[in-house]
């Protein structure tokens, strides 16, 4: 009897929301009450407003933040479990000497009624590449070769993976060639106009090509119905998805306790998820981006790879973890440029020779030994250099960044109980992002050890992000980095991964080999090369790794069991409904 109340009063907490969004919710919901499983009506949210809402992936403006993972079908998926892409709309790919051929998935049609074709992927490509996108780097020109297969013609070498990375990762067909092709001419014409416009165009009387099209908009919610010429509308048991608009994460909370949601990707902090209803299960998935120590390498205390080594051994990661949310993030077995779940995939054989640092032990004879023999004593309780300066070492952090924040707390706890003077320095983002971070004015800063996303899976993202040129734009002055990052693209010497002895070697250089090349063992051998780097170097100091979360109601829904490789990809519950993993059953 629980059970059938806790229904009951979820369908009209959910008649609730809809009479309020407007007439359109209201009607959808009443085909949900009439016991009919494709009468229901899904509802997720989204923090946009939706009349603001615009689908034009070259615009940042008011960009789909979720509804455009059901209007368009994207090229590909990656999962995370499996450590691939799953073909979606581009259904084969291959490199073939210096070309990457697709071949689109056949009976996908535009809601108009034409059919997705070779063109319209090409068309979304080239601009992408005129653009001046990733894609535009290894590519000379794209073209449609018949109705279903578009070939990249490459200008080089390149890593097969780097390619179907930045060709098919979170890209969706958008841009249908009838309606964008005249951008591609400007293009030739009047690049720098060419570029003004279509990043100023606000796309919002789409057409689409997905399993659902926008029946109604308004300030409170966007309403998609199902397309049942879609090839996967037979998986979709349902036929209306709703966004509703909610302001900030606290509003999304009290609505799932409200029972008014049934999907939605929200950061929901421990305390907070131990009070959702019971049957709402919390799928999480690797973010791949996560909070690290990112040292000014010209700083005389930060900058010596003995105190950095040190810092790594006297931090307890696990503990950290604990003090910020272990659901919400989890600490990298190994302090590599390589996300946690990738590591023994990647690393293989040689992932006991790596330096784990104590991962969930604080290492202090270790660490003492390592400055000792590169001059450092006590004084007292406290370590000072051979000049008798004290190693101070104080961590900026965004001030905003609540778990950025318990974690900084918690890292200056441990070094100053090891007996270094640390103390947090909390400011304004902006600052930091504005000035601070670009002008290298730190010590020690909190800071992303990793890219994000699926492509933070292949090693060449991620540890070019830390050996070359971090995405947020510090100024380290590490030696191997960029110029723009205070680096000189130069040499760097560490300790042998093999035995005694040392290796001098070029991260730059190598990395751009790298990229370059189609042999899998020269892949693995670099990738295990430069991780070697970065575990021994720390350019930057891994802590922890964020989990992104996804909320799954299963009262009135079927869903995978947790954990379930299916649902381990960007994000979770829009692509069930795609697969049929999530059903209807009322």
């Amino acid at each position: 009897m629980a059970d059938n109340n806790r229904n009951y009063h979820s369908h009209i907490d959910r008649r609730a929301f809809l009479e309020v969004a407007g007439a359109s919710g209201a009607v959808a919901f009443a085909g949900c009450m009439g016991g009919n499983a494709t009468d229901g009506t899904h509802i997720s949210y989204t923090n946009q407003v939706p009349t603001k809402i615009q689908y034009n992936p070259n615009n940042p403006t008011s960009y789909s933040q979720y509804s455009h993972y059901l209007l368009f079908d994207r090229f590909a998926n990656y999962n995370f479990a499996k450590g691939e892409f799953v073909p979606y709309l581009i259904q084969n790919w291959e490199l073939v000497d210096e070309t990457f051929e697709m071949t689109v998935r056949d009976g996908v049609t535009w809601e108009d009624g034409d059919d997705v074709t070779a063109e319209d992927v090409a068309t979304q490509l080239r601009i992408a590449m005129l653009s001046g996108g990733p894609i535009d780097e290894f590519t000379d020109s794209i073209e449609a070769t018949d109705d279903r297969t578009v070939v990249l013609n490459l200008s080089g070498d390149v890593n097969p993976q780097i390619v179907e990375f930045e060709t098919l990762g979170q890209r969706f067909m958008t841009l249908k060639e009838s309606e964008f092709g005249e951008y591609v001419d400007q293009f030739e014409d009047d690049p720098e106009q060419a570029q003004s416009d279509i990043q100023g165009y606000a796309y919002q009387d789409v057409i689409a090509n997905g399993p659902f099209t926008i029946a109604e908009r308004s300030n409170q919610q966007i309403l998609l119905e199902k397309r049942e010429d879609h090839p996967d509308a037979d998986n979709i048991n349902f036929d209306r998805i709703a966004f509703r608009y909610l302001d900030g994460n606290t509003a999304v909370h009290q609505s799932i306790n409200a029972n008014e949601l049934d999907s939605v990707m929200v950061f929901a902090p421990p305390n907070v998820v131990s009070d959702f209803p019971d049957h709402i299960q919390m799928e999480t998935i690797p973010g791949n981006v996560g909070y690290g120590l990112v040292p000014q390498h010209d700083h005389e205390h930060a900058g010596d790879r003995a105190v950095r080594r040190a810092i790594a051994h006297v931090l307890d990661r696990e503990t950290i973890v604990k003090n910020v949310g272990e659901t919400l993030k989890k600490a990298p077995p190994l302090p590599v440029g390589i996300p946690a779940d990738d590591q023994e995939r990647w690393l293989g054989d040689a992932y006991d020779s790596f330096e784990d640092y104590g991962v969930n032990e604080r290492q202090t004879d270790e660490a003492d030994q390592l400055l000792g023999d590169a001059g450092y004593s006590k004084d007292g309780d406290t370590w000072v250099d051979s000049s008798g300066a004290v190693v101070e070492l104080p961590i900026v952090v965004p001030s905003g960044w609540s778990d950025w924040v318990t974690a900084t707390e918690t890292v200056v706890d441990q070094l100053n109980d090891f007996g270094f003077e640390s103390e947090i320095d909390s400011r304004n983002f902006s600052a930091l992002n504005g000035t601070v971070w670009p002008n290298g004015d730190f010590v020690l800063s909190a800071g992303g050890w990793l890219p994000g996303g699926g492509r933070a899976s292949f090693p060449y993202f991620s540890l070019h992000h830390q050996l070359v040129e971090h995405y947020r734009g510090f100024t380290y002055n590490y030696t191997p980095a960029n110029e723009n990052r205070g680096g000189t693209n130069g040499d760097v010497t560490v300790p042998s991964r093999t035995g005694s002895g040392s290796m001098t070697i070029n991260p730059s250089d190598r990395l751009r080999e790298l990229s370059d090349t189609s042999d899998e063992e020269i892949t693995r051998e670099i990738s295990i090369e430069q991780a070697w780097v970065t575990n021994v170097d720390l350019p930057v100091i891994p802590v922890m790794e964020k989990q992104e979360q996804a909320f799954l109601a299963t009262d009135e829904w079927s869903v995978p069991e947790q954990g379930a490789d299916v649902s381990q990809v960007r994000w979770p519950h829009l692509w069930l409904i795609r697969q049929g993993e999530l059903q209807y059953t009322g």
